[in-house]
């Protein structure tokens, strides 16, 4: 029979390693089942990107995120960053929106957004009521 060390020691383990897999704001996502609870996958982002929207100060938004406004009407926590990279591929460190640095896309325009189209900024809750209405 196993010893109660190595039973906890398996234990332990297993726990560490089902946080360290845990999804954060910015992780790459397919749905939004693949990001945090209070948290939506932005699918236009590449690979995904993991973000809550309609915050209004950075205290709104969980750790490890900053909440920037594109908008008067949108705003999303998005991934803290000092320098490009703490950021994922395609990603960089920008400052252009919010008091603090946030990874994103370089540019929005790279991804044929356009950041004054507050359709084009929308939540994907948000598209998706929108397009089930008749």
């Amino acid at each position: 029979m196993p010893s109660k060390t190595l039973n906890l020691f398996i234990i332990l383990l297993c726990t560490i390693l089902c946080f360290a897999c845990e999804a954060a704001v910015g992780d790459k996502c397919d749905t939004t089942n693949d990001c945090p609870i209070g948290m939506v996958c932005d699918r236009e982002s590449p690979g995904g990107y993991c973000l809550s929207y309609n915050c209004e100060l950075n205290e709104d938004c969980m750790q490890g995120a900053v909440c920037v406004a594109f908008t008067e009407q949108i705003s999303y926590c998005l991934k803290k960053c000092k320098k490009n990279s703490d950021c994922r591929k395609n990603y960089v460190c920008r400052d252009d929106f919010a008091d603090k640095r946030f990874c994103y896309v370089e540019s929005d325009a790279t991804y044929g957004r356009d950041p004054d189209n507050e359709l084009e900024f929308q939540a994907p809750d948000q598209e998706q009521e929108e397009e089930a209405t008749p």
